[in-house]
């Protein structure tokens, strides 16, 4: 009878793309199903994989010092703060009161004829500029009584809730490159023979390019064109030997699985 010898052959690839710097497995030999056939560079994503670490210590640092709150010196400071910025308020208050005195000694000498227009707006603009430094200090006062505030009060729960979103972004990201560290490492899909190499140690492949493929000889099958006088001799599953032109060597024992002829 005629026929052809098949198997299952399948294309070994990694998911990832890169220089591939191992190629462990030659032409002929027989692989396991998990061995490691090929490995491809990793340096550059150990060094993104070391970057993300440390982003991510910094954003867990974050959250534990927003769970934790405010150090007591840390009040205490903002608390002498305010109290400084008290101080300069009444300082220029009296620095205020002065000038105010100033300009209406100098608005009576000049209604008097006694005093010149420029003593009289010399005194006004350090009035004009007192108000301007006082309001700048109560600003000054307000805005470290609320940094007291703030610090008592604790972290606000959307501030924790950033930080958090923080660490979970790093953590996403962090499982990417560990996925891609362990893509670099290629391992056969199926047991077999390697029947041919397509990329050799060195060459930069991109993803999913075929390295090497595998085929399964274990699970061969032949299709077989039985004459038709010989068809009666053939029934369904009936055991059968197929010895191909290369001799005993190449013997294929299974069971007949269908009327064509098709012999596994």
């Amino acid at each position: 009878v005629s026929g052809h010898v098949e198997a299952t052959e399948v294309q070994v690839a990694a998911e990832v793309g890169g220089r591939l710097v191992e190629l462990r497995v030659s032409e002929g030999d027989r692989v396991a199903t998990g061995a490691i056939v090929a490995s491809l560079d990793t340096r550059d994503v150990e060094l993104q994989v070391g970057r993300a670490r440390a982003e991510r210590n910094v954003a867990d640092a974050q959250v534990r010092l927003l769970l934790a709150g405010a150090r007591p010196e840390d009040v205490r400071q903002a608390e002498a703060q305010v109290d400084s910025a008290s101080a300069e308020v009444a300082g220029i208050e009296s620095d205020l009161r002065a000038a105010e005195v100033d300009l209406q000694r100098f608005e009576a000498l000049l209604r008097a004829d006694a005093g010149s227009q420029k003593q009289r707006d010399d005194a006004r603009a350090r009035v004009d500029v007192a108000r301007e430094r006082e309001r700048g200090a109560r600003d000054r006062v307000r805005a470290a009584r609320e940094v007291v505030a703030r610090l008592q009060s604790g972290a606000q729960r959307e501030e924790v809730e950033a930080a958090r979103a923080r660490v979970a972004s790093v953590d996403a990201q962090l499982a990417v490159l560990e996925k891609m560290r362990t893509d670099a490492v290629v391992t056969a899909p199926v047991g077999g023979i390697v029947t041919q190499t397509v990329s050799d140690a060195g060459e930069m492949i991109a993803p999913r390019m075929p390295i090497l493929v595998v085929t399964d000889l274990d699970h061969a099958w032949a299709n077989l064109f039985v004459p038709e006088p010989f068809m009666s001799m053939v029934s369904l599953g009936q055991a059968v030997d197929v010895v191909t032109d290369a001799g005993e060597d190449l013997l294929l024992k299974g069971d007949s699985t269908g009327a064509t002829g098709q012999f596994s």
